[in-house]
């Protein structure tokens, strides 16, 4: 493992103190803020490995009210999907999930969970049958239990099928973002379902913010709770007068909106995506591209409701190779963001000095715990699962 910092601006108002941790996860305490370039120099910052619960590779890492749930994937189980719950106190237990469909609860991988004071929600599919199309399904319960709620194929797919990118749970409750064939045939619209009673419905598509017009294309990136609602980012590919993607999150106070869209500042870039998005109680962070940086953004809360977001602040420079990188980020005491590099993966805590690790493996997961620890998962050519917790 290795361990840099990278250069940023100091703020002498922002400090750091160590904190004894419990059980495996430690906690991190250290405020958030400022920015980085991808120029390294010796470190102090240090992440440990730890032992995650549960057979498999880990495929999710949620935030819940008590610690940490872990998602996970073993190809030799007869039901392949698992949660387990790790609580702060090191405490350990498996989620029971009560899989009523064959075809797809068996064989599904999580790709999404959720988790608040309202519930729990783990979001799965399963790719197969002649197209190759995936089979998503939902369980719903708490941290005790969730059961299945086997959706009929057109609630998620069928002709007018996009694609879904996450759960989020709010205190307005859960929702499934993705998106789905506009209603003017013009492209694909961001689409949000919400439950209704063991169904999932497509809520009616509120406003022109998330409307794909003949202009304008709208793609979904990633979905997060607010104390007061939901943030969902992405970018709008804008056609007229020329081609650019521009980095946008979109706010409402419930699934059927109103959607408001805010812009991500990104001045002069030909590409700007936003990926990746978590938030805490004051705050939410976002990352994503800048052309081929990577970069963040920082959105204010006020009265639980996001303001205008900042500058995208670079953590690395020149790092991206693909179209579609990996990206993770957790907002709290310390704000994290992580990106693939191949094989390894490089974590930047946005401290005021901000501190760059590489860990191996390719990037899965991670998640801010209710300590303000932050986890991080990594996976091998194996499928070999390792995990890391930082140590201040």
């Amino acid at each position: 493992m290795t361990t840099t910092r990278a250069a940023g601006p100091a703020d002498a108002g922002l400090v750091g103190r160590r904190v004894r941790a419990l059980g495996p996860l430690l906690a991190l305490v250290l405020v958030a803020a400022g920015g980085c370039t991808d120029a390294p120099t010796r470190s102090e910052a240090a992440w440990d490995q730890v032992t995650l619960p549960g057979p498999g590779r880990v495929v999710t890492l949620t935030g819940a009210p008590d610690g940490l749930l872990v998602g996970r994937y073993d190809e030799d189980a007869r039901e392949r999907a698992s949660l387990h719950e790790l609580r702060a106190d090191g405490r350990s237990g498996q989620v029971e999930m009560d899989t009523l469909w064959e075809w797809a609860g068996r064989e599904a991988e999580l790709s999404s969970v959720a988790s608040g004071p309202t519930g729990t929600v783990a979001l799965g599919g399963h790719r197969a049958g002649a197209h190759g199309n995936v089979r998503w399904t939902v369980w719903s319960g708490d941290v005790q239990r969730v059961v299945e709620q086997p959706q009929p194929f057109e609630t998620f797919g069928g002709w007018d099928a996009g694609g879904l990118t996450g759960v989020a749970m709010s205190q307005a409750g859960p929702v499934i973002l993705g998106s789905r064939v506009s209603a003017s045939k013009q492209g694909l619209d961001v689409a949000v379902w919400q439950p209704r009673g063991e169904r999932w419905v497509m809520a009616p598509r509120p406003g022109s913010a998330l409307r794909a017009t003949a202009d304008r294309q709208p793609s979904p990136g990633a979905v997060a709770a607010l104390p007061d609602g939901y943030l969902a980012v992405g970018w709008v590919t804008e056609l007229e007068p020329s081609i650019r993607d521009i980095a946008v999150a979109w706010t409402a106070r419930s699934p059927g909106g109103p959607w408001r869209e805010i812009t991500l500042p990104t001045e002069g870039a030909g590409i700007a995506r936003a990926g990746a998005v978590g938030c805490a109680a004051d705050h939410c962070v976002v990352a994503g591209r800048r052309d081929d940086d990577v970069v963040v953004w920082r959105v204010p809360l006020t009265e639980g409701m996001p303001g205008e977001a900042s500058t995208a602040t670079t953590v690395a420079a020149g790092a991206l190779r693909t179209q579609s990188p990996t990206l993770a980020v957790a907002a709290g005491r310390v704000d994290t963001a992580a990106y693939g590099k191949g094989d390894t993966t490089r974590v930047v805590r946005l401290t005021a000095e901000p501190e760059a690790t590489d860990l191996p493996g390719r990037l899965v997961a991670m998640a801010a715990e209710p300590t303000g620890a932050v986890v991080l998962a990594t996976t091998d050519g194996s499928g070999t699962s390792r995990a890391w917790a930082s140590t201040r």
